[in-house]
């Protein structure tokens, strides 16, 4: 048939993914961006000499396709290794654990010695899915879409673990609710653990593995699509200067945007493009060289609050327990907002923000606000895509081969798959490989 043309929209990860995929195949592939810059939610700032991921917050050992982009492009020795300690709040209490040692929860406090053994038993009885099925592809665990997280978990554990392990974790990775949530979402969480990944970070920023890709790619910063109009043979994309033709588009901007330019969408698509998304607020604070962390988070990355426990702070990270590169002098702290919070406050000028945070900080930061040099807030409408109940099994049905033999435009992201970067990636990827499949 000959090698196509291709247009990527969207510059995120999934977007580069599949141009990466498509131009390493030589295939003639072009990439639109609507915004100035590359990335999406997997970007990069600096303040005051301190550097701030905002969006995506880390990576995993067990990332296995971006870890082997990094490799690829000759960086791999720029991945860092995060502190392994986190830590969630209960009674007042920060428990320190570590994700790939599960005796902590129960040495810390996180949980009696009845919840930990039923919670453990539960997580044993599982443990075939939990070491077998790809942390990047959520179509494969379309059969635990069937109930939500906090209902199998009340239900077969304890709803005291529904409120100390599913909800803080939830909320402060995805800023949504158990109660909203798939169980297939959850027991992936689960996998992570189960499988003893590490969470990595990148020295700089995560930032640069989008702008690492896109160096490499033909991309169009500046330039928004407004509509698609399909035709037998061929995409035409529609801009405010040009109308660009293809042989095939890969749609690699968030659901909402989707579904406003893909007008001829299928049911099955239209259903994936009304995915909703929870929203987030995060505020990078930078202290003075004299504030000091309290001991028992002295080597703690992330802190999680259970909504039993919280005004409106989902999570705080502690960026020097991240990488030593983020915290030149003093402390830059990432404290992120729970997703009702968020919602509420979106349109709040920012001392309003801060008014409502920095107290709450400040029950497990003592004397945060004194030492405070400079803030930074980011808002994020739509953070992470909700994984409610039906996402995973209509996803199963989108990769069904028989689906995309004449498919012209192919949908990407992080609403397309596990809603974090390495199945957004993963969705780019595999939206390149059902266009280069026609090329054989």
């Amino acid at each position: 048939m000959g090698m196509p043309q291709v247009i990527v929209v969207g510059a995120g990860i999934a977007g580069l993914s599949a141009a990466k995929t498509l131009s390493k195949a030589g295939v003639a592939v072009k990439v639109l961006e609507a915004s100035g810059r590359v990335g999406g939610r997997m970007r990069t700032d600096v303040i005051n000499g301190f550097v701030v991921d905002r969006g995506a917050q880390f990576l995993s050992s067990r990332y296995e396709l971006l870890l082997s982009m990094i490799r690829e492009m000759g960086f791999e020795s720029a991945i860092r290794r995060t502190s392994p300690w986190s830590a969630i709040v209960r009674d007042g209490k920060g428990c320190r654990f570590r994700g790939d040692n599960p005796i902590d929860a129960l040495a810390s406090g996180l949980l009696s010695l009845p919840e930990w053994l039923k919670l453990g038993w539960r997580t044993w009885q599982m443990r075939k899915p939990l070491t077998s099925l790809p942390l990047n592809d959520y179509s494969q665990w379309a059969s635990f879409d069937t109930e939500t997280a906090a209902a199998w978990t009340n239900r077969v554990v304890a709803p005291s673990v529904t409120e100390y392990v599913t909800e803080p974790m939830l909320q402060g990775f995805y800023f949504q609710d158990p109660e909203d949530t798939s169980l297939a979402l959850s027991l992936i969480l689960s996998a992570f653990g189960f499988r003893r990944s590490r969470t990595l970070t990148i020295e700089g920023g995560i930032g640069r593995l989008p702008a690492m890709l896109a160096s490499r790619l033909d991309v169009t910063l500046n330039l928004p699509v407004t509509s698609l109009q399909t035709e037998k043979d061929s995409v035409v994309v529609v801009t405010d200067i040009s109308h660009l033709k293809a042989d095939h588009v890969v749609l690699a901007i968030p659901a909402t945007e989707a579904r406003r330019i893909y007008v001829d969408a299928d049911e099955l698509e239209r259903r994936l493009m009304a995915t909703h998304y929870s929203a987030n607020i995060s505020i990078a604070i930078v202290t003075d060289g004299h504030f000091q962390l309290p001991a028992e988070l002295s080597t703690v990355y992330g802190l999680l609050i259970p909504r039993r426990e919280r005004a409106c702070i989902a999570a705080i990270g502690i960026e020097s327990n991240k990488s030593r590169d983020r915290s030149p002098g003093g402390q830059l702290l990432n404290v992120m907002l729970c997703g009702k919070s968020s919602e509420a406050m979106l349109s709040l000028p920012d001392n309003e923000v801060l008014k409502a945070a920095i107290p709450e900080a400040e029950n497990y930061l003592p004397e945060l606000s004194e030492h405070i040099v400079s803030t930074a807030i980011c808002r994020w409408p739509q953070a992470e895509p909700f994984s409610r109940l039906g996402r995973a099994s209509d996803l199963r049905r989108y990769r069904d081969p028989s689906r995309h033999s004449r498919a012209r435009v192919l949908l990407a992201g992080d609403y397309m798959n596990t809603p974090y970067t390495e199945g957004a990636a993963e969705s780019g990827r595999w939206a390149a490989h059902q266009i280069m499949s026609r090329c054989v």
